[in-house]
């Protein structure tokens, strides 16, 4: 690292001015004395001195020359605030906010592009309340590429960011899974969660409800306690580890707040908040909220419905030390999500099914953070944090099984050949899973600031984790499956070993001087590795490390029309890896049973079911973490406070987490009913009295792969205008183009169906095909424009959003009609020839794919208008009402000489909702 500093000085030099005259130091806070963080401070004379404040609010500007120097405070929500200083000598300063002052222009219904040095977004209070979000799945429309989806709440929403709107995501999970959440500083994603459903017959009612792969479901999170949030899309500090595709950072409100009340309704459901903070102490802040949700995909059918309570206490305890600032954040968080469905009885009285599954979350957290108090030291904090958080996933079912045919009960435990029961022709199956996953985080981080040749703020850390599942897994009653064909038994999750993991992290930001152009440098390094686990897997005690790098050159300002032009461009390049899950590393065995013998004679007592069990391990040791490497570039321009942002990304991961397909020869014996006469027994026959002739099947199941390709590429862009004078009024434009290609790498195989008969068996050839993937390509382009006025002397706040998609195309890949080859019962393996596709049961392998189910399919515009209005009185109740869909242009069209009926769902009908919120 002292090399690359010794090289970057000697190449730049002659550029670099070494005259360390005077500095200006000092802090920012409000009117409450609470300090203020990333607050931007403008040298409006020398903007390659430009700077942001602390945590603690503190700042300090070097090597300035003798002279008279103009510097404007900034940050979000508040009026600018301009200083003048003679500089003749070290100077320090102290500025005060007022929080009566509004700034209107910083009133943003929109995301906001960040000024930080990687590309991010940031969510204000202002822009949550305008929305009228249900969860923060709704807050994706305000991201570049976003746009308004379904409001229900029916099935789990993953977060896919820098993905078209409308892609097939199956099958690469990863993307959603890899995009870390962190609450305060405490990361929400779970190592343990495990799926204990897999195989179980639980069926359909189980799609769509089930996030041990995609990671957090955004349904979950309530927006009502937070301040703001910040979404970053680029590369993000080594701080931030285990992830592929981003960080979601959310800060909740802190500090004093009166009692308020939110009350929404709209199409789908209600939702009811309130929320407290107080000033207990000196320097001691609690806060607390709750919240509770219901909605109904389908409001005429109360019978499934989704639930959501949460509930938040959050305290910070500050000492002023006579050299520094402790604070102590702690907190404990409830969180209860409830998918229900039953039947109506007044329509079926027969039907007994219920589906319910309830994840509870409490978390608890702790924080120490040490703030020096001078601006000049070395040292500027530390942060030492525990973070536990302990989850329940129960999902109880009753369903009414009525088997249409004799079936054997199948529910042994161990390999082999047995005799077995017959199920009975009705029956009520209860099954209830217990999925208890404790996820434990511990983490240090300390920053520092040196000047050494340049200016570094370097950033030194730790990270342990502790994931461990102390569900009991699966209860039911063996004689009463779910369904008559199960491939899995019951489990004890909390058998599985625990995962431990080990990360070490270090940054420099450091800054250069070249004229009068700021480069702004972010280099480091995270080395991470897996604690405990067995040497049988690949990744047991490797050390795996992710470089990342940002860089930010602040040009100097120029004066266009009058107004002063602020200009940046900036780069980025990363590695981001993702470890593998519990629920990835340690799937459940898998079971295939087969009947040999179903002898049902009419006589009850002289029935006999034999049937084999055969159970396969489906731990894949070789599984590696998926690892997304990306890159970025763009620029930022600021004239008169009309402001532009571009950038340009690429990202590549060929080693995504899926589920693919595998096959296994079994050996099994099939009995002959008619080998025996029934008038002869006068017991229960023995499985000796019926010939039989041995044989074997080929029978699937499913294992963990390193297989999903994903590259993503787009343009993403945003303008937001200055509010003009007089009707307040802002246009936000922003979009994407974006582009995204999908790829199953691993070999396809497929067996041909048991419902072809080859000399009186099934399942006895299994074929390969080199190209059998699935996936596709997808690309879009979307504009969305928002005209916002905002009134605050009549408290009133109009928005109207046009949301364009110009276009949305997708292609299937192409994938081979014919294997390659093929292996019979013996495993033996044959090239697939000409005559094979003549052969009567071989011919079944010649898939005979449309060929127009491969063409590139482009849906035209799709135009809707969604309108927002907010009025506050007297500062104390804030009415607000939206309507999405308002209007919507969406033409058929007509492609490959089909025609294209567009408007012929209710998603297309306008949606209305509106909500009144309430300060005592």
């Amino acid at each position: 690292m002292k090399s690359l500093y010794i090289l970057l000085i000697t190449v730049f030099a002659p550029l670099y001015s070494l005259a360390q005259l005077y500095s200006i130091s000092g802090s920012v806070k409000d009117n409450k004395g609470e300090p203020l963080n990333s607050v931007s401070i403008e040298v409006k004379e020398h903007p390659s001195f430009n700077t942001l404040t602390d945590e603690q609010g503190l700042f300090i500007i070097d090597n300035l020359p003798k002279g008279t120097y103009q510097l404007q405070f900034s940050h979000i929500g508040f009026k600018p605030i301009t200083r003048s200083f003679q500089i003749d000598a070290n100077r320090e300063t102290h500025v005060v906010f007022n929080q009566n002052e509004i700034n209107i222009d910083a009133v943003h219904v929109t995301a906001i592009e960040s000024k930080n040095i990687s590309t991010s977004s940031i969510i204000t209070r202002d822009a949550m309340q305008h929305l009228q979000p249900s969860s923060f799945a709704d807050l994706m429309e305000l991201l570049p590429g976003g746009r308004t989806g379904s409001q229900s709440l029916e099935n789990v929403r993953g977060i896919n960011l820098r993905t078209p709107f409308g892609a097939a995501m199956s099958g690469y999970s990863t993307n959603s899974l890899g995009t870390m959440f962190s609450v305060d500083g405490m990361t929400l994603n779970s190592q343990s969660m495990i799926d204990p459903t897999v195989g179980l017959g639980i069926g359909n009612v189980n799609d769509g409800r089930n996030a041990s792969n995609i990671g957090i479901d955004t349904r979950t999170i309530a927006t009502d306690n937070i301040e703001k949030i910040e979404i970053i899309r680029g590369i993000p500090s080594v701080e931030h580890g285990n992830l592929t595709s981003g960080v979601v950072k959310i800060e909740r409100i802190k500090g004093y707040e009166p009692w308020s009340a939110r009350l929404k309704a709209d199409g789908h459901g209600k939702l009811f908040s309130i929320a407290k903070g107080f000033e207990i102490k000196k320097n001691y802040k609690l806060n607390f909220d709750a919240g509770y949700l219901t909605s109904n995909q389908d409001v005429t059918n109360i019978f499934n419905n989704f639930k959501r309570i949460n509930g938040s206490a959050r305290g910070e305890k500050a000492w002023n030390l006579e050299k520094y600032r402790l604070t102590w954040n702690h907190n404990i968080d409830f969180n209860t999500t409830i998918d229900n469905e039953r039947f109506d009885p007044d329509n079926d009285y027969a039907n007994t099914d219920r589906y319910s599954n309830a994840i509870r979350r409490i978390s608890v957290g702790n924080s120490l953070k040490l703030f020096s108090s001078k601006p000049k030291q070395a040292f500027r904090n530390a942060t030492l944090s525990l973070n536990v958080n302990h989850a329940s996933n129960q999902i109880d079912v009753t369903k009414l099984v009525q088997p249409l045919s004799v079936n054997i009960l199948m529910n042994s435990l161990v390999a082999g050949s047995r005799e077995m029961s017959f199920l009975t022709s009705s029956y009520i199956a209860e099954m209830q899973t217990d999925s208890r996953p404790l996820d434990i985080n511990f983490k240090g981080i300390s920053n520092w600031s040196l000047n050494a040749f340049v200016k570094h703020q370097i950033k030194a850390g730790f990270e342990y984790g502790y994931a461990k599942n102390l569900g009991k897994g699966q209860q039911y009653d063996l004689n009463k499956p779910l369904s008559s064909v199960i491939s899995a038994r019951p489990r004890n999750l909390s058998e599985i070993p625990a995962m431990s993991s080990l990360a070490l992290f270090a940054e420099d930001r450091f800054f250069i001087i070249l004229g009068n152009v700021l480069f702004e440098n972010n280099l480091g390094i995270r080395a991470f590795t897996q604690l405990n686990l067995d040497q049988q897997y690949d990744i047991a005690g490797k050390v795996f490390a992710e470089p990342r790098y940002n860089g930010k050159f602040h040009l100097p300002q120029v004066l266009i029309f009058g107004k002063p032009l602020k200009s940046n461009v900036f780069a980025g390049v990363g590695i981001q890896t993702l470890m593998p899950t519990q629920n990835l590393l340690y799937p459940t065995l898998r079971y295939n049973d087969i009947a040999e013998l179903a002898y049902y004679p009419n006589n009850p007592d002289h029935r006999l079911a034999w049937g084999i069990t055969n159970i396969y391990d489906p731990t894949n040791f070789n599984l590696k973490p998926a690892t997304n490497k990306k890159w970025e570039v763009g620029t930022q321009l600021d004239l008169g406070g009309n402001t532009l942002s571009v950038n340009y990304f690429n990202e590549k991961m060929n080693n995504g987490f899926r589920e693919v397909i595998l096959f296994n020869r079994i050996a099994l014996r099939k009995y002959d009913v008619t080998s025996v006469d029934p008038a002869t027994f006068t017991n229960k026959p023995s499985i000796e009295d019926f010939t039989y002739v041995d044989q074997s099947e080929y029978h699937g199941y499913t294992k963990n792969e390193n297989g999903s390709l994903t590259e993503k590429s787009g343009i993403e862009y945003q303008f937001s205008s200055k509010r003009i004078p007089g009707i307040n009024t802002r246009f936000t434009i922003n979009g994407a183009w974006l582009k995204i290609f999908n790829k199953n790498t691993q070999p396809v195989y497929s067996v041909i169906s048991p419902n072809l008969v080859t000399d009186g068996k099934v399942r006895q050839f299994v074929a390969l095909y080199e190209n059998g993937t699935n996936g596709g390509e997808y690309e879009a382009f979307n504009t969305n424009l928002t005209a916002d006025s905002y009134l605050p002397k009549l408290g009133f706040n109009l928005s109207v959003s046009f949301q364009s998609s110009w276009y949305n195309t997708s292609q299937r890949l192409f994938r081979d009609d014919l294997p390659i080859g093929y292996y019979d019962i013996d495993q033996n393996y044959h090239t697939y020839t000409e005559a094979d596709r003549n052969d009567p049961i071989l011919r079944s392998f010649d898939l005979k794919t449309d060929p127009y189910l491969y063409n590139k399919f482009t849906e035209p515009i799709d135009l809707l208008v969604n309108v927002k209005a907010t009025k506050v009185i007297k500062e104390k109740i804030r009415i607000a009402m939206f309507v999405n869909r308002l209007f919507i242009y969406k033409p058929n069209y007509t492609q490959y000489g089909n025609s294209f009926i567009r408007r012929n769902n209710a998603a297309d009908n306008p949606y209305f909702g509106m909500e009144i919120n309430i300060k005592i």
